[in-house]
């Protein structure tokens, strides 16, 4: 059986670019390499840490004993089991310092570690200091974690202000919880450690 082969009137044409279109392809480029640029990275731990004295540990000892003690009597044991996994805890971060983590700011989001994200997760941020140490703040949209901190270390907190603020809304009054402000009043009256040392 014959074939028939029939030409394409329109063939395709195929042109150079112009200028204009090559300009436009040049500046999506340019923002799309901005959108993947890390603006800024560093190390530092990944918790803030300062060595406790033995005041502290024994204050903790003492105040999870009686609270056994009372959970013992009113026969909650799994409440015993909660305050020891509570106490180890308290331990572990009181006693061993943390490791450094690296830090990196991007186009695309933070990522701390292992852990990256984006900046749509992010709501707002702001500045604290504790133990000495400058630390980023970061409010999330996610359940877990509701918000990151993050050690500044030897970076600028005004470097970090100018790249974070081009994403994200500065807070100039750190927001506080209910859960913030009991945390503070407690520890300003029965604090844990020696304040005379």
């Amino acid at each position: 059986m014959p074939r028939f082969f029939v030409k394409n009137p329109h063939p395709k044409e195929t042109s150079l670019p112009s200028d204009e279109k090559k300009e436009d392809i040049k500046e999506d480029l340019t923002q799309d390499d901005d959108h993947i640029k890390t603006f800024l990275t560093w190390t530092a731990a990944s918790r803030p840490y300062r060595k406790k004295d033995r005041s502290y540990f024994t204050t903790v000892a003492i105040i999870v004993i009686l609270l056994i003690l009372i959970s013992i009597l009113a026969r909650e044991f799994l409440l015993v089991g909660v305050l020891l996994a509570f106490a180890f805890v308290i331990y572990v971060l009181g006693f061993v310092p943390p490791e450094d983590v690296e830090y990196k700011i991007s186009g695309q989001g933070i990522t701390i570690g292992d852990h990256f994200y984006f900046w749509d997760d992010l709501d707002s941020f702001w500045f604290s200091e504790k133990d000495g140490q400058k630390l980023l703040y970061v409010l999330t949209n996610l359940r877990f974690p509701a918000q990151l901190m993050i050690l500044l270390g030897p970076t600028s907190e005004e470097q970090v202000k100018k790249i974070v603020a081009r994403f994200l809304p500065f807070q100039e009054i750190p927001p506080r919880t209910l859960m913030d402000k009991w945390a503070e009043g407690l520890q300003k009256h029965f604090p844990l450690e020696n304040p005379h040392r």
